[in-house]
């Protein structure tokens, strides 16, 4: 992650995250910079104005200052197309890993996801049949269907088109908007949204955008990262689940719920 830092604070770089700062007057190797920072979360100092729009032109840049985030203006998103979710959620899931996810300023990485399907699957929501708590599985691909476990929000996108198919998103990795989600929070940062009900709380997700088509209070963008290793494990906190493991998360991410591969 790539933050242009308007000033250096310790506060900052603790809120943030910032592992690593790069004075750009001193080294300005942009293709070294895009490899370092697929370990670390960088704050540059000292960009030209020129670097900061060339960049942002293809990067989500984020600039930070004593008070806000926010993206750079050079940075347009491109939202996912809802035939992208029209599809087997387990594939959905996956490729979901790397975008990007935005509600009111407030964005994130998707970092790890579930897929889940219909009453053949002894783990979803829809097991059971259609009933009203879970009707919203049965919408087309790119609906959300939120419910509530443990006092917490589950966030869900629809796939497929034809049966009742859904994918969890379990992590985020924060990008912007973090001292909202400080405000929500109150946890370190690799604590915010490391887990399906601390992200949703951390971005604001409320039970009225259930059964919402994804694109106006919340949208998926597509994002440059793509180079990184999936590892495949068994659900979280299923009393019974389908032998092929239908979680997904970015393998070297410090940002997912939990790390362990079963």
């Amino acid at each position: 992650m790539i933050y242009i830092l308007r000033e250096k604070d310790s506060e900052i770089l603790k809120l943030y995250g910032i592992e690593k700062i790069w004075d750009f007057s001193e080294d300005n190797d942009i293709d070294k910079l895009l490899r370092e920072e697929k370990e670390s979360r960088i704050g540059i100092i000292n960009a030209t104005q020129e670097f900061e729009n060339s960049l942002a032109r293809y990067y989500p840049l984020v600039i930070v200052d004593s008070t806000k985030d926010y993206f750079h203006p050079n940075f347009k998103f491109s939202p996912l197309p809802i035939s992208f979710f029209e599809r087997d959620a387990k594939y959905v899931a996956l490729e979901l890993l790397g975008k990007i996810i935005l509600h009111n300023e407030i964005a994130g990485k998707i970092v790890e996801t579930e897929a889940y399907y219909g009453d053949k699957d002894p783990a979803s929501r829809a097991y059971k049949g259609k009933k009203n708590y879970n009707r919203g599985m049965w919408l087309s691909g790119g609906h959300i269907f939120i419910y509530m476990v443990h006092a917490n929000w589950m966030f869900n996108i629809t796939t497929d088109g034809n049966e009742a198919q859904a994918v969890l998103i379990r992590s985020v990795e924060p990008i912007a908007g973090l001292r909202k989600m400080y405000e929500r929070r109150g946890k370190r940062l690799k604590e915010l949204c490391n887990g399906p009900g601390k992200w949703t709380r951390a971005f604001g997700i409320e039970k009225d955008m259930n059964e919402k088509l994804l694109g106006k209070d919340i949208f998926i963008a597509k994002s440059p990262w793509n180079d990184f290793k999936v590892a495949r494990a068994h659900r979280i906190g299923v009393r019974e689940d389908l032998d092929e493991p239908l979680r997904f998360f970015i393998e070297d991410s410090k940002f997912v719920s939990v790390r362990k591969i079963s």
